[in-house]
């Protein structure tokens, strides 16, 4: 069974570089890094190398020997280069440009913070060593972290989690409590039918001498035994109800719990997640958690309370009549339970991994249905039809594996157990031959054991509950515990701002070593419209979504009128700054809806006013319902531009002190355009505008233009200023785009 062996754990970079230098101890480093690639022409070969950074230099090791030294002498910063496969660590001087040190992606999060780290030591002369886990290892044992967490899975052992759920369900307690109740009543209930039947045989069945005055006695066992029976069954009815109730309320906490948690996280939070993951961790694993609580540990409690009160009366039957009985029915658990020890481990693998590929599966066919009209425009559902089927093969070839573990396992122990009714079969057989035994007493302690052993063939297969339980909890606690949150201020600041945004040498990079802007200084008074513009992927929209704290950034900060954006209230913050955004969204639902999302008690009128402000009005009144017509999921039933304009009324319904426009007008012809820019212009009088726009010429108006080229404002002035300048990069873009339409002609 190959997929049960341990991994190798590979040694640390201290571990190896006190083997390759022992004298390296003598002089003190700042930091050190692993690498594992060496370019060679056109081609990587594997190496195992170490980077040290001391005050002035890098050191380099390589297999063993020492490579030599990289002074930073004049170096600016460090540079991450990520291609498809590897990446790179280099030192920028200038235009030079010096690799030190290659390695596969899986470095990837150690190279970011690396490189981060080293660049603010270029910069500022102070070296700060990145955390553990921002380098995408465990702080406490040094084990890579699983992608998409922040949480090692080895370190804990679960306490954190199991107080977790501990604290969720406090609430559920007395129901909980009940139900463990009425788990241990049944198991003791039945604990006295067994008695009742020896009674019945050696009293009354096997009596030497029946007569009719023993009909009394008989018929209280017989009723004894009923009564027993019945207080049973009504009792499993009672707490049928009350699990079924309390498995409602622990499915509804959870599961709002852990989409208040995923509301709550950052972009950059739920980016590093799958949908399918995110999917998965509110619907299926809340549901196996709410199993294991109504029905698994209601189980696990009635098997350890029957097991404790049958060990009391075998111990006190061997100690009256020197049998051995406790010994033949308890004896075969030991092995069984040291088996599950040995196994556990690999067996929380084996489900953890089953659990990603169920989850890589479902976030495949949501990408699928998702851009189902990309899938049919290009004709590839055979392809994609190839590319789930690759998917659910490779989820039903982990779940083989795992029966296949337990179609061994599983009848292991249940040999195991049976070992334990043959012997008392043969004991208890000899007793009864010898006449030390009567059949009455074999009829109770045959039902003893069987009141063990087949709740233990059941435990046989619980293990696999519980271990789900144990993948699902982990899952969820992931996202409980993922400290990609954007935090409230203690005492958040709930004032009426006017419009003045500043952002103050405010850097950010969505990945450590890579920062998409640095050191950025800019003022936009109230009432003033500023133009983003600058080439693909210069940091356009990374510099509007900080403004609207989807993120924070990692250095600098960014204030409304004064106020730290960090420190306003949310909803302070939503009502100040209204967006059209580049990718336009709608909701399932009516057009009504949709254009009332940000204020949804905004009356009929209102509705209108936008709508026609954005242009919307005449198509919307077109529809067969009008406002209230039902627009599908993403709002698939319009075009590109009756999206937008819906958007645009999402807005403006607001009235937004701040607007930040993100390429508002892109899916819009010509003639729409101009006439959404004219309704623009009006609102745009007395509200500070923040517009991006792939037509630079729908800038022309701007109070100022601002260009962004190499993470930093490159340029700023208004369109006339800026065109003075030939050898400038917006003169360089506004006629790049003039000569393109007049091709386009």
């Amino acid at each position: 069974m190959r997929f049960l062996k341990k991994k190798k754990k590979s040694p640390s970079a201290e571990a190896l570089l006190k083997k390759w230098d022992p004298t390296v101890k003598d002089r003190p480093y700042l930091d050190i890094l692993l690498y594992n690639y060496r370019p060679e022409k056109d081609r990587y070969v594997r190496v195992k190398g170490i980077v040290l950074l001391y005050e002035k230099e890098l050191v380099l090791y390589e297999d063993g020997k020492k490579l030599g030294a990289v002074p930073l002498d004049g170096a600016e910063e460090a540079v991450l280069y990520v291609s498809a496969s590897n990446v790179q660590l280099a030192l920028r001087k200038g235009e030079t440009h010096t690799l030190i040190a290659s390695a596969d992606m899986k470095y990837k999060k150690r190279f970011g913070a690396f490189a981060q780290a080293l660049s603010d030591y270029l910069e500022k002369g102070v070296y700060k060593k990145p955390e553990a886990r921002s380098q995408g290892v465990c702080p406490k044992c040094g084990r890579p972290l699983k992608p998409g967490s922040d949480r090692c899975a080895h370190c804990g052992k679960g306490r954190k989690q199991w107080k977790w759920l501990w604290q969720m369900t406090k609430p559920l307690l007395p129901m909980l409590a009940l139900s463990l109740f009425l788990f241990v009543s049944i198991s003791l209930i039945g604990l006295i039918s067994p008695m009742l039947s020896e009674k019945l045989v050696d009293g009354y069945l096997k009596s030497e001498n029946p007569d009719a005055s023993m009909l009394p006695g008989y018929l209280l066992v017989l009723g004894g035994m009923l009564l027993c029976t019945l207080s049973s069954r009504l009792l499993g009815m009672f707490r049928s109800f009350i699990s079924a109730k309390m498995g409602a309320k622990a499915i509804t906490r959870l599961r709002a719990d852990v989409f208040d948690k995923v509301q709550k996280l950052s972009l950059e939070g739920i980016h590093k997640r799958t949908v399918g993951e995110l999917m998965k961790r509110v619907s299926e694993d809340t549901n196996q958690i709410r199993m294991f609580l109504v029905m698994d540990l209601g189980q696990f409690v009635e098997l350890a309370v029957t097991f404790a009160a049958i060990a009391v009366i075998l111990l006190i039957n061997d100690a009256g009549k020197n049998t051995h009985l406790f010994l033949f029915i308890f004896l075969p658990a030991l092995p069984c339970a040291l088996l599950f020890y040995l196994f556990h481990r690999r067996l929380h693998r084996i489900y953890n991994t089953q659990w990603k590929r169920e989850s890589d599966a479902d976030s495949l066919m949501h990408d699928i249905f998702s851009g189902i009209r990309v899938v049919k425009s290009f004709g590839k559902e055979k392809e994609e039809m190839a590319r789930y089927d690759k998917a659910i093969t490779s989820v039903k070839e982990m779940q083989k594996k795992n029966e296949l573990f337990w179609s061994i396992f599983s009848p292991c122990l249940n040999f195991l157990l049976c070992t334990g009714e043959f012997f008392i079969i043969f004991f208890v057989g000899n007793k009864i031959l010898d006449g030390s035994m009567t059949l009455g007493e074999m009829t109770k302690f045959s039902a003893y054991a069987s009141m063990i052993y087949t709740p233990m063939r059941m435990m046989a297969f619980m293990p696999r509950r519980i271990y789900a339980a144990i993948t699902s909890l982990n899952k969820i606690y992931d996202v409980i515990e993922d400290p990609n949150i954007l935090p409230e201020a203690a005492e958040p600041e709930d004032v009426d701002l006017s419009g003045k945004v500043e952002l103050h040498d405010v850097s950010f990079g969505y990945e450590e070593g890579k920062q998409v802007l640095r050191h950025i200084d800019l003022t936009i008074k109230p009432g003033e419209m500023v133009g983003i513009v600058g080439r693909s992927g210069v940091g356009k929209t990374t510099l509007v979504n900080l403004i609207m704290r989807l993120y924070d950034p990692n250095e600098g900060s960014i204030t409304i009128d004064g106020h730290d954006v960090r420190n306003l209230a949310p909803a302070c913050l939503r009502h100040t700054v209204g967006a059209v955004l580049q990718e336009t969204f709608l909701f399932s639902g009516t057009v009504r809806d949709n254009i009332a999302y940000g204020k949804p008690e905004a009356t009929g009128e209102e509705i209108i006013a936008a709508a026609k402000m954005a242009g919307a009005h005449d198509f919307i009144m077109k529809m067969q319902d009008g406002y209230d017509t039902q627009i599908g999921e993403k709002g698939g039933t319009l075009s590109g531009g009756e999206r937008q304009r819906i958007a645009i009324a999402r807005a403006l319904l607001l009235d937004p002190k701040i607007l930040i426009l993100d390429e508002a007008t892109s899916a819009l012809d010509t003639e729409t355009e101009k006439e959404i820019q004219e309704a623009l212009q009006k609102l745009i009088s007395g509200r500070t505008t923040i517009a991006i726009a792939h037509r630079l010429s729908t800038l022309r108006n701007a109070t100022r233009i601002v260009v962004l080229e190499d993470k930093q404002i490159a340029e700023e002035g208004t369109h006339e200023q800026l065109m003075h300048n030939e050898n400038g990069i917006y003169y360089s873009l506004v006629m790049a785009q003039r000569k393109m339409s007049s091709k386009n002609k």
